[in-house]
């Protein structure tokens, strides 16, 4: 059992609790999140005060002597990938190699520690993937913990991550993105939901090389302004009555009509209570386009985008098929393409910063949606607890710093690794299968 974060390869990432069970990683047990402190100083005064607690220990009593960050592909799946790119004549460059060797590390006042093994990566993200799974689920984790944190730590109710996934009709799938943008924040609008951020996304992720597939992936919080602070808003919606909305706003913008309903899709989880799917919905929006191609043409063989190529190459020796020139020149398009970007609106942009931050430190009553009696929180200033606004780029230095420090005591490691090797396979993640 690995004895690192899974998401963001951090060996004492402050939100070890939270991250996700994606479809590839090796989870700690759930009982272990709960004895990992905030902070280095936590971490003594419990071996202090439990001796026993020392000596890290997985499910089955024993020792952990290495901390092994997750892989994210199997050797298996990385060859695989390798042969795609190089039999559409695509450059490999060093992705046969990323983490295929490993660096170790131990801590600086007790060598008896666990030790941490680093995997060396090229670092090409965009075309490897497992650089691209890496980088997406580290992003995820600093949202989650900027969100944990900031907010839901601090709020007199159950936050919600709700995502809602709008979609347009194949005849508009060229609308300019201005547009789109304009009746997606109609459509929250419509909903009374002022704490959200959105993606706009172009491909389909089950079939990323067809056409332009344009479709929007909207993240919200079931907060919302009032005049005695942040209260909750609603979470659960009527899946029937968006859909209404949906296509009304489609039609109205567009003059396009739409036979039966549109395409819509939510759910919605606790940021507190249901960390792994929070997890999941934040890292599926900082995610590559070139994973969607990993996942369809590698790890889930839904589709082969080669299997025709292969038959005509073998035909056609001295001219290079066109059916493989049209592949490459799609799997290149992808691979340049920018990845999307969040865009944060309502209540999470920095120009609503302070006035977050005053309606929900100094808030007086927990109004209800359902008209019962609202709850008296706090009368003044004085009990308020200390706060200070975390930043992304804080909880980032925060989980790098905890990746520096041993998970036994909470001291540095040692600068110089004192032991490297090659890797062969020990350490490979766990494929679930949808």
């Amino acid at each position: 059992m690995n004895g690192n974060c899974a998401a963001c390869e951090s060996v004492n990432c402050l939100c070890h609790e939270s991250h996700s069970k994606t479809e590839l990683v090796n989870q700690f047990t759930e009982t272990a999140s709960n004895l990992l402190p905030n902070s280095p100083e936590e971490l003594k005064q419990i071996l202090r005060d439990n001796p026993r607690q020392s000596q890290q220990l997985t499910v089955f009593e024993e020792p952990i002597e290495e901390i092994k960050p997750n892989r994210w592909i199997t050797l298996e799946e990385q060859k695989s990938w390798c042969d795609f790119l190089s039999t559409l004549g695509i450059e490999i460059g060093k992705l046969d190699w990323c983490a295929s060797e490993w660096e170790k590390y131990q801590c600086s006042v007790n060598h008896s520690h666990g030790k941490k093994v680093h995997y060396i990566a090229c670092g090409r993200r965009g075309l490897c993937p497992r650089c691209s799974m890496s980088y997406a689920s580290k992003r995820a984790s600093i949202a989650y913990k900027w969100v944990k944190d900031n907010l839901a730590n601090h709020l007199d109710f159950d936050l919600k991550l709700n995502q809602i996934v709008l979609t347009l009709p194949r005849p508009l799938q060229n609308m300019d993105t201005k547009l789109f943008s304009k009746m997606i924040k109609k459509f929250m609008k419509e909903f009374d939901i002022d704490s959200y951020g959105y993606s706009i996304q172009t491909r389909h992720s089950k079939d990323p090389l067809s056409g332009r597939y344009v479709h929007c992936h909207i993240l919200s919080l079931n907060m919302k302004e009032s005049e005695n602070g942040m209260i909750q808003n609603n979470y659960y919606f009527d899946v029937d009555l968006m859909r209404t909305v949906w296509k009304d706003i489609i039609e109205k913008h567009t003059g396009f009509k739409i036979e039966g309903h549109a395409n819509l899709h939510t759910e919605y989880h606790s940021v507190r209570n249901e960390p792994y799917q929070v997890l999941h919905m934040f890292s599926y929006l900082y995610r590559y386009p070139i994973q969607d191609l990993f996942n369809v043409q590698v790890r889930a063989n839904t589709l082969n985008y080669v299997q025709s190529v292969q038959f005509e190459k073998n035909e056609t020796l001295d001219n290079e098929p066109e059916r493989l020139r049209e592949v490459r020149d799609k799997v290149n398009e992808l691979i340049e393409e920018k990845k999307p970007r969040i865009v944060w609106c309502g209540m999470l942009t920095s120009t609503k910063r302070k006035v977050l931050i005053k309606k929900m430190l100094h808030l007086q009553y927990n109004e209800t949606l359902d008209g019962s009696t609202p709850t008296i929180l706090q009368l003044d200033d004085t009990s308020l607890p200390g706060f200070e606004w975390k930043s992304m780029k804080d909880v980032e230095k925060e989980i790098d710093q905890r990746s520096k420090e041993c998970r036994d005591c909470g001291s540095p490691y040692e600068l110089t690794p004192f032991e490297r090797g090659s890797y062969e396979g020990d350490n490979e993640p766990l494929v679930f299968s949808n």
